[in-house]
């Protein structure tokens, strides 16, 4: 099976696109990225003055292309503090087929775990007060005396959503619903998540058909180019935001700068 159309209407196999059929790799030497409330190093005016007009500027016209853009893409954009990590590029998805069947696939073992693990094992991330301020939802602070707030980038949510479905599958789901993970109420919880950011991102990547021959009848081709964010940074991202240790669930902060300690929400 092959990937996409050439413009001389032959399928042509991406080689040089990326696939997600190979596990990412995140450097997890990396220790911690910078401090979440460490103050600006002084510099000199002069610099700082040119720095200062040119953010203005970029501002200006980052508020400009926001507001007066006719692009749904700008129009439904919701802030994250990822977004700086956020880079677009070209996915060739598999077919998970026969001989593009990826690790992940397969009854769930040692070795396929620990890859489905390691994409989201450290999803519990913390953030600036900066980087929080201009969320649309409210957070709690991270409760160790070290500043910050907590969050959990969307994806990663749904990773484990899918993993647990993944397991459910192949050893059973607890119908009797006293399992947390493995019971059915959270797996149906996993399933509408699921169709929910499925149905938000509506990935719109044409779909294609092909024969394997004029004699055969037509048939999907899945292994076409799909416009992606590289999953590879997001991860990275996180992986040198990550919250380490247990985290603390129970102390209330009450004097965070931005006064989200407090913060409630019952739906």
């Amino acid at each position: 099976m092959s990937n996409t159309v050439s413009s001389s209407g032959q399928y042509v196999r991406l080689r040089h696109i990326p696939s997600y059929s190979t596990p990412p790799e995140i450097n997890r030497s990396i220790q911690d990225d910078v401090d979440c409330e460490r103050p600006l190093r002084p510099r000199r005016k002069l610099r700082g003055r040119v720095v200062l007009t040119i953010s203005l500027i970029l501002n200006i016209v980052t508020v400009c292309i926001l507001l007066f853009s006719t692009s749904p893409d700008y129009e439904t954009l919701t802030y994250s503090p990822a977004m700086k990590a956020s880079q677009v590029e070209q996915v060739v998805f598999s077919s998970a087929f026969g001989i593009e069947r990826s690790p992940f696939q397969g009854e769930p073992s040692d070795a396929n775990d620990k890859l489905w693990a390691g994409l989201y094992d450290f999803g519990i991330t913390r953030i600036s007060t900066e980087e929080a301020r201009p969320m649309v939802n409210k957070t709690l602070p991270v409760a160790d005396g070290q500043g910050g707030y907590i969050i959990q980038l969307a994806v990663f949510h749904q990773l484990h959503c899918l993993n647990m479905l993944r397991k459910g599958i192949y050893h059973g789901i607890d119908m009797s619903n006293t399992d947390d993970l493995m019971g059915i109420e959270h797996m149906d919880h996993c399933i509408d998540m699921l169709r929910q950011s499925i149905m938000c991102q509506s990935d719109i990547s044409p779909t294609t058909f092909t024969r394997t021959s004029l004699g055969k009848p037509m048939q999907v081709v899945a292994e076409v180019a799909h416009t992606c964010r590289s999953f590879s940074k997001i991860q990275q991202w996180a992986w040198n935001r990550r919250i380490k240790g247990e985290l603390d669930k129970n102390t209330v902060v009450t004097d965070d700068p931005l006064g989200w300690g407090t913060y409630t929400y019952s739906p």
